[in-house]
């Protein structure tokens, strides 16, 4: 199918670590490069000392600070949070290490007090944000204000009196480039692998894009984010460190403006501040134009206060061309979405699912044998409420190899309470589950998945900012060593995996990097189903799985459970077509109020039957079911 959509740029740029793909979509900044070449040109023509050696070497020393701890922050920004205390914390920590390095002539001592320091503030940082449950930008001004106060506590004068070791730490030189600038440029090519090239990098663009979606696919987001708190927290005590030798002195008023001045480099640099977008290229252009700009101003004799106007008049363009782009790229997806529809190459013809015996499947009959084979998943006795309302209450049933349970209900009845609960999206209050005999304590989605258990969800829990790939990578990915050593993903392998199951649903795409926020609502749900069946599946969970499939799609993603369950793999599917039901399903589970009042073969039933079982009637009487009692 025809999608003109954003892909990554994998096919622009052929990556340096091969076989991987940047996630999120292309925000490159040529045209930001573009600007910083004028500014340079400019300020070149204007001042015959700009363009020389010296003043790089001076531009680069001045904006390494900013460097290191841009990375941190591009990290965060990723996800979706921020962390506006680094200022303060710079100070904080600076000063704690200008003590320590005044009172302890070993410089080591300063560095590890540094590095210690910074690595508690971050995960510190990151514990309230995820305790208090609001919103990081509140919390971390609060922690701003706090730590620029403990600066001043620690000593509200300049420290000075430091050891020439520890001061050669800021004003040495490797190469003829001063350290500070070897350990900005290390930090930038090691953060630019992490994000783009590695599970965690996938995972933190995957909690930006959508952080509910990348939970349900595994992806655990609270020990990531706060991971990422962590190591914001670590390099702005390397900055710290640096600075502090570079200077020969501490100050408590040091960090003043520096959350400004990196926030203003990553967002310009194409970070986006809601989350899920940007590239590591970007991140340095970003860098370098501040730097530049900065330089010439102080060329051209200009106050500070105009040096601030210009950050600030920047910072707004950048946070507008964010604005603009997202615009954009919602209006291609949304005339995208009303414009495609399945041709006759794209949505083949498909014949109804067929026994093993070659005859229609109708009422469960294909697979009556494989029913009855052993069992996979039991539950007894779920509950789940929320505050007043019991949502599900003694929910025990089990699940057999090979079999296929539709789980029915009217609207709030506990269906998909029930299949959450399964797939560790929710927690049970009460009960316990097993499988294949052994018990099953799923704490999370991803402690599911990794034993068997997979489910598509009624909302997809597809990332929009990611790839076709990349979802259906998110949560499984296959890995390899590169250069022998680290550790990356192996993205050539997971496309020929994604293309080998979107075949088997008959889903072409040009291109399988294609973004997902570019593809239509079927073309999503397909997607969700074909990451949710494999072979390697013990039970599967599918929630309204044709919801948004036309008609052939729906026939192929029927002959896809079909085709599970002859490999042995229990499905559970939730659905309000009566239809699928009796020609898919080998039993059906009828919910009410949050118990099961029904539980039976589905060869038993009748489209009538089946309707009043879902209205709540007693399919031999037509009178009101009483829930509590189980009719089988």
């Amino acid at each position: 199918m025809s999608v003109a959509a954003t892909t990554t740029q994998r096919r622009r740029f052929p990556s340096l670590v091969g076989g991987t793909t940047a996630p999120g979509p292309n925000t490159n900044r040529l045209g930001l490069a573009a600007i910083a070449g004028l500014l340079v040109l400019f300020f070149a023509l204007r001042h015959e000392s700009f363009l020389t050696a010296g003043n790089a070497e001076t531009i680069a020393v001045n904006m390494s600070a900013v460097a290191i701890a841009a990375v941190g922050a591009a990290a965060l920004l990723a996800t979706g949070n921020v962390d506006l205390s680094i200022g303060g914390m710079y100070a904080f920590i600076g000063m704690v290490v200008a003590q320590v390095a005044a009172n302890v002539a070993n410089p080591v001592a300063a560095v590890a007090a540094g590095l210690a320091l910074g690595l508690v503030l971050g995960a510190l940082n990151g514990t309230l944000v995820r305790l208090l449950k609001i919103s990081p930008l509140i919390v971390t001004i609060g922690l701003l204000a706090v730590y620029g106060g403990l600066a001043f506590v620690v000593s509200p004068d300049f420290v000075f009196g430091f050891s020439e070791s520890f001061i050669e730490l800021g004003r040495g030189e490797l190469a003829s480039i001063p350290y500070p600038a070897w350990v900005a440029a290390i930090v930038m090519v090691v953060g630019g692998l992490v994000l783009t090239r590695t599970v965690l990098g996938l995972h933190l663009y995957a909690i930006g894009g959508d952080r509910r979606a990348a939970e349900r696919a595994g992806v655990r987001a609270a020990r990531i984010v706060l991971g990422a708190y962590t190591v914001n927290g670590l390099l702005v005590g390397a900055v710290a460190i640096l600075t502090t030798a570079q200077l020969g002195s501490g100050a408590p008023t040091l960090g003043v403006g520096f959350e400004f001045d990196v926030l203003t480099a990553v967002i310009l640099g194409g970070f986006a501040f809601a989350g899920g977008a940007g590239r590591p290229v970007g991140l340095l252009i970003g860098v370098v134009t501040i730097g530049i700009l900065r330089a010439g101003l102080i060329f051209e004799g200009l106050d500070h206060w105009y040096q601030e106007i210009a950050k600030g008049g920047i910072l707004l363009l950048a946070l507008g061309a964010d604005q603009i782009t997202a615009a954009r790229r919602d209006r291609k997806a949304s005339r995208g979405d009303g414009a495609r529809r399945p041709t006759a190459m794209e949505a083949p013809s498909l014949a109804a699912p067929v026994s093993e015996a070659g005859e229609p499947s109708r009422n469960g009959a294909a697979s009556t044998a494989l029913a009855a084979g052993p069992v996979t998943l039991a539950t007894e006795g779920l509950g789940k409420r929320y505050g007043a309302v019991q949502a599900l209450e003694g929910a025990s049933l089990t699940l057999h190899a090979g079999e296929v349970i539709a789980l029915l209900g009217d609207n709030g009845a506990g269906k998909s309470t029930l299949v959450k609960i399964i797939s560790g999206a929710v927690r049970p209050d009460a009960g316990r589950m097993t499988l294949d005999g052994k018990p099953l304590d799923c704490h999370d989605p991803a402690d599911a998945r990794a034993a068997g258990v997979e489910t598509v969800y009624q909302d997809l829990a597809l990332c929009p900012n990611l790839s076709v790939v990349h979802n259906l990578m998110l949560g499984n990915e296959p890995t390899r060593r590169w250069l022998g050593v680290f550790r990356v993903r192996d993205d050539a392998t997971a496309e020929a995996d994604a293309i080998r199951r979107l075949g088997e649903l008959s889903i072409r795409l040009p291109d399988p990097s294609v973004l997902v926020e570019a593809l239509s609502g079927g073309q999503r749900q397909a997607i969700a189903v074909a990451r949710a069946v494999d072979e390697h599946v013990r039970v599967v969970c599918l929630d309204e799985p044709t919801a948004a499939l036309g008609v052939a799609q729906t026939e192929q993603v029927l002959a896809l459970v079909r085709s599970a369950a002859r490999r042995g793999t229990s499905v559970v599917i939730i659905t309000h077509d009566v239809a699928s039901v009796l020609r898919v399903s080998d039993r059906v589970v009828v919910l009410r109020h949050g118990t099961i009042v029904h539980d039976g073969p589905t060869a038993d039933l009748g489209q009538l039957e089946l309707m009043q079982l879902m209205a709540g009637l007693d399919p031999v009487s037509g009178e009101v079911a009483e829930p509590g009692e189980v009719r089988r």
